[in-house]
């Protein structure tokens, strides 16, 4: 596939893509690829003027804070965009954002957000992505180890008694989510993983089905980590097993 460098072209900077068969997707795709260059110099654009903002702050000794923000939230944009840029680059189509069972995170930490809590609910400890530029981090499971360890706590009278509590603890390594899925399709998933560009990868739907997706994710900038990210989702594979209709 041809490399589509980071220049400004004859496309407007928002546009609806619209498609009804497969000759329509090619063109859509090569569309895409295109706002996706131009968002990326209409960013740097920004940075710049931002950069030179704070520099000008900076100088004249006034609070360079507000600028600083904005710096940030450009390169965030900037490293968005880039992403999204080289999975379509790289064939992958955007699809609808589905509700899918995550289950691989890219991540830059050495140990998952260790936290003690009182239940040993799956959900209390389930890990979040990292926003990483393209080729940072590992994929790890978003379902870390747990331990165990009593500990003392207030109950309702005042009084301090032991009480078990979780966290966790450990990384595992991202699990393919269907033990018996054709060799293709984890190469598939493999070959996605390997771009490192996903911030994460899931399968829909949430339980097992005879044809299920493997999807790609890419996470908005514009949210902390400990809040809903919204993602633009990416088709990875599919299959079928015709038995099953």
């Amino acid at each position: 596939m041809n490399h589509i460098v980071d220049t400004v072209v004859e496309t407007p900077l928002e546009f609806t893509v619209f498609a009804t068969n497969p000759s329509d997707m090619v063109g859509a795709q090569r569309s895409l690829i295109l706002w996706a260059a131009r968002k990326i110099q209409f960013e740097k654009s920004e940075l710049a003027e931002a950069q030179r903002n704070f520099d000008a702050a900076k100088t004249h000794k006034w609070s360079p804070t507000a600028w600083g923000k904005q710096i940030k939230k450009h390169e965030g944009k900037i490293n968005f965009y880039r992403k999204i840029k080289m999975a379509l680059e790289a064939g992958y189509y955007i699809v609808p954002p589905f509700p899918i069972d995550i289950f691989a995170i890219r991540t830059d930490r050495k140990w998952p957000v260790q936290k003690w809590r009182e239940r040993d609910w799956s959900d209390t400890h389930e890990q979040n992505a990292r926003v990483l530029p393209v080729g940072d981090g590992q994929y790890v499971s978003p379902d870390p180890t747990v331990i165990t360890k009593n500990l003392p706590t207030v109950v309702k009278d005042g009084a301090i008694v032991e009480k078990i509590h979780w966290r966790a603890d450990e990384w595992k390594d991202a699990e393919f989510p269907f033990k018996l899925a054709k060799a293709e399709i984890m190469e598939a998933t493999r070959a996605a993983m390997a771009m490192k560009v996903f911030d994460q990868l899931g399968a829909l739907p949430t339980h097992r089905a005879p044809d299920p997706i493997i999807c790609g994710q890419i996470l908005f900038p514009d949210k902390p980590a400990y809040e809903e990210r919204k993602a633009v989702t990416f088709f990875v594979s599919w299959w079928l097993d015709t038995r099953e209709l």
